[in-house]
């Protein structure tokens, strides 16, 4: 055994800054001065600081510089100066993130400047790795030396990356633009999420290009990708990605920062539009175009160390698959060294060499840390290495022979975890960490679940799970193409928040992409409970050799939320306060004012919640039941209905304070327009029986069939729900249509005259908490014409902040806001219709 290397200081290599990079340095200082002297203001400095990749923080007086690395190559050299830089200006912590950026945070501005000359000078740069900008291009970590990869994308990676740097094409874009390469089907660099996917192919004549698909993309509206070209040959590539940025660039919505993603063009245009506007763009920059030949690529120096007696490997040598899901042959006796093997190592396509991949926690490394791998880079390597998507380092071009003198210097620094890149690897994103936007602690929740998943223990039945967690619905971490997704969300209960993560199941990209479904809101304290459940449910009930993945789509989402709804009961504050408190958080937690809210997102939730509310209900009668409480159960399965039937009325921008209330209106606005199966009209009658005392357990079973098959029904009729808010209608009433949607505000106040335009009638939504007046709204202008004006009246405080915004986003036009009374506790707020 050999004795574990030290950390040695090794001066960085630094070259001159080209003049052009240090101009745009200085230019960065300047503004930066001004701004400190009030010259400027942090509103219009902002777009200014995004476009060179500094981000604020949800922390006053810091920032988190983005370094961005494309294709996630970089040299020893380069990590030594991150290091340095993440020691000096930030917390001595470097974070890799799913993009295969390097972040450093709690960096004062007055010391970004510093940071970009000092990256500057190691070939690395910060430039639109943020803001409305071409981001960090991302590649498979493997490329080069997958086993099963068509070709090596690397250098068409970086060829892309670096032709579109500082390009004029790519400076204020309608918002972010992603791009992705990947070499073989495994598809390790998801082209399906991408703006632009770009997965190498081979034609039968042996021509190399790529397969394109464009479109997709996660967050709170995810897509997969659509397939613009079938083969893309290598001379038609840059100009063909030009094209679709053209397209983009000059359709996308520039008003409606949450509709403005390159797939929302798309989904307004059509894909045949779309394809035909890009074919309009590609012939005129194509004729622009003086050179057509085969496409100049940048090269990227990647040589293999020699080897002094290359072997094949023997033993347990990882997974030979090239895609980095390394395989859990487990062994009896396995020594930690076998593990970190099995997990961590995958045998390269050139004879005798190995990647070994080092697993980082959440994607963190210390300054001292970064300095050893570097160290590590050039003793065992060729001095290069990559950060991977699921945020680890990779060192490829290892001697197999030295592997085992590689994972003793690793685990004297704590580097050699084992599991890396399986699900044990759990994917998180900074969250309330240091996110300005986070709204719950996603790497306090993926510490927690290392109990469900233990390093390098993990079952073989679960090898092609993964587990990814976004602190919002940014979906930075990734969640909605994992088999276990989860972000978080706050819900309040009385005069208390509890965080929650909404559970989404069944995402993939391997094979045929698909976004996962919502399954369930969980409390998340009960988040690694539930996890440790489903694994037990399909444990007991899967069929034979079937994967997690599969049997998730098999069992489909009503069943598994049936399984987890005990998870999702909150006890009161007083009962247990941990529910109300974040992981490893010390404070109760709390929403921060994140700015103006999405009013039709927050009328899903509110959805949402009741038919959760409705669901509980009926399991709470299926266990009272089973215990011979027949009249308890039957009260329950009331209490089903009543939530299920209000979760429908709040499209109808109602929330009833009474059950008599509730089968009214239920039975006025949505009893004849078929939303739920004309078994349930005239549903209070109905409903009403459930409340009588007979205490047989045929009736119980009887009444809670009735109540399970209404919630159902609701159910379903709420999925099919978009942010228009809008039930599947089938003959809507025209008395429905046209009657009053105010709630307990006075009567509207007789139309008043508005100067420079038609009169606006006035509709009193004061005291109509968010989302209702929202809805109200919004069913008061579907009943009239565009052009037509309505002067809305709401309270101070969110109302004011949130409906305004979400009437523009809706397209509507706001044409004025201003006070009703010198208290300023209510506002006036004129909006002009606008034909959707």
């Amino acid at each position: 055994m050999s004795t574990p290397r030290t950390i040695q200081p090794v001066a960085v290599r630094t070259a001159p800054i080209p003049p052009d990079i240090l101009e745009e340095i200085e230019t960065f200082e300047g503004e930066v001065q001004r701004l400190q002297a009030g010259d400027v203001s942090n509103d219009i400095f902002k777009p200014f600081r995004l476009q060179h990749g500094i981000y604020g923080q949800r922390q006053p007086g810091v920032q988190m510089v983005r370094i961005k690395i494309p294709f996630g190559g970089l040299t020893a050299n380069q990590l030594r100066r991150v290091a340095e830089l993440a020691d000096r200006y930030g917390t001595g912590v470097g974070h890799v993130t799913t993009r295969q950026d390097i972040q450093l945070h709690f960096v004062e501005l007055k010391d970004i400047g510093t940071v970009m000359r000092g990256l500057a000078e190691v070939g690395l740069t910060t430039r639109e790795a943020c803001a409305n900008t071409v981001r960090n291009v991302t590649a498979c970590h493997l490329a080069g030396v997958c086993q099963g990869e068509v070709f090596d994308v690397t250098p068409y990676a970086k060829t892309v990356a670096l032709h579109l740097l500082r390009n004029p094409l790519n400076q204020s874009l309608p918002r972010k633009f992603k791009i992705a390469f990947s070499g073989c089907r495994h598809d390790c660099a998801l082209t399906p999420i991408h703006d632009v996917g770009l997965l190498a192919a081979k034609r039968e004549d042996g021509a190399i290009g790529f397969r394109m698909v464009v479109g997709g993309g996660l967050g709170s509206a995810p897509r997969i990708a659509q397939l613009l070209r079938e083969f893309v040959p290598m001379n038609e590539l840059t100009p063909t990605i030009e094209a679709v940025i053209k397209v983009f660039d000059t359709l996308g919505n520039r008003k409606n920062r949450n509709k403005a993603r390159m797939k929302f063009v798309i989904d307004k245009l059509g894909f045949d539009e779309f394809t035909r506007r890009w074919e309009e763009a590609y012939v005129s920059l194509g004729h622009a175009r003086p050179d057509h030949g085969p496409i100049k690529l940048l090269p990227h120096a990647d040589e293999p160390v020699p080897l002094i007696m290359p072997t094949p490997v023997s033993g347990n040598g990882g997974n030979g698959n090239g895609n980095g899901s390394l395989g859990h042959g487990h062994g009896v006796a396995e020594t930690p060294y076998q593990m970190w093997k099995r997990t961590n190592v995958v045998p390269q396509k050139q004879a005798g060499y190995a990647a070994a991949v080092i697993k980082l926690q959440m994607g963190d490394l210390t300054a001292p840390q970064m300095q050893f791998v570097a160290d590590l880079a050039e003793g065992y390597s060729n001095g290069n290495l990559r950060t991977t998507i699921n945020q680890n380092l990779i060192l490829r071009w290892v001697p197999e022979t030295r592997l085992p003198a590689l994972y003793e210097d690793l685990a004297a620094q704590s580097l050699a975890d084992p599991g890396a890149e399986l699900v044990e690897d759990i994917i998180a994103c900074p969250g309330t960490d240091t996110c300005g936007l986070g709204i719950t602690s996603s790497k306090g929740l993926a510490r927690a679940m290392a109990e469900v998943f233990p390093p390098g223990r993990v079952p073989e039945d679960l090898t092609d799970v993964s587990v990814k967690i976004s602190g919002c619905h940014n979906s930075c971490a990734q969640h909605h193409i994992a088999t276990i997704g989860l972000h978080g969300v706050g819900k309040r209960l009385g005069d208390h928040v509890a965080p929650h993560y909404e559970l989404h199941l069944g995402g993939q990209v391997n094979g045929t992409a698909k976004i996962g479904q919502m399954t369930v809101k969980l409390p998340a304290k009960n988040v690694p409970a539930a996890v440790t459940h489903l694994l037990t449910v399909y444990r007991r009930d899967r069929r034979q050799g079937e994967s997690l993945p599969s049997f998730v789509t098999r069992a489909g989402k009503v069943a598994l939320k049936e399984e987890l709804i005990p998870y999702t009961i909150v006890p009161t504050f007083e009962e247990d306060r941990t529910f109300y408190y974040d992981w490893e958080g010390e404070e109760e937690f709390i929403l921060e004012d994140l700015g103006p809210g999405e009013c039709a997102g927050g009328a899903l939730e509110m959805i949402g919640d009741r038919i959760l509310e409705a669901e509980q209900e009926l399991y709470q009668a299926k266990l009272l039941a089973e215990k011979h409480q027949y009249s308890v159960s039957v009260n329950k399965a009331y209490r089903a209905v009543l939530a299920a039937a209000k979760a429908l009325l709040v499209t109808e921008g109602l929330d009833p304070a009474t059950d008599a209330e509730t089968f009214t209106e239920f039975e006025r606005r949505l009893g004849q327009r078929s939303i739920v199966p004309a078994r349930y009209k005239n549903l209070g009658g109905q409903a009403g029986d459930l409340g009588q005392k007979d205490s047989s357990p045929e009736f119980a079973q009887a009444k809670i069939a009735f109540a399970r098959g209404f919630v159902e029904a609701c159910r379903e009729a709420t999925e099919q729900i978009g942010k228009d808010l809008k039930l599947a209608q089938a003959g809507e009433g025209e008395a429905a249509s046209k009657s009053s949607v105010g709630g307990q505000s006075p009567a509207p106040a007789p139309a008043q005259p508005v100067a420079d335009g038609p009169e606006a009638a006035v509709y009193d939504l004061r005291g109509v908490a968010c989302p209702l007046n929202y809805v109200k709204t919004k069913l008061k202008l579907e009943m009239m014409d565009a052009g037509e004006r309505l002067e809305v009246w709401l309270d101070a405080g969110e109302p004011i902040k949130n409906v305004p915004m979400s009437l523009r986003n809706d397209g509507h036009k706001i044409l004025l806001e201003e006070p009703l009374e010198p208290t300023a506790a209510h506002f006036k707020v004129l909006v002009e219709k606008v034909e959707g």
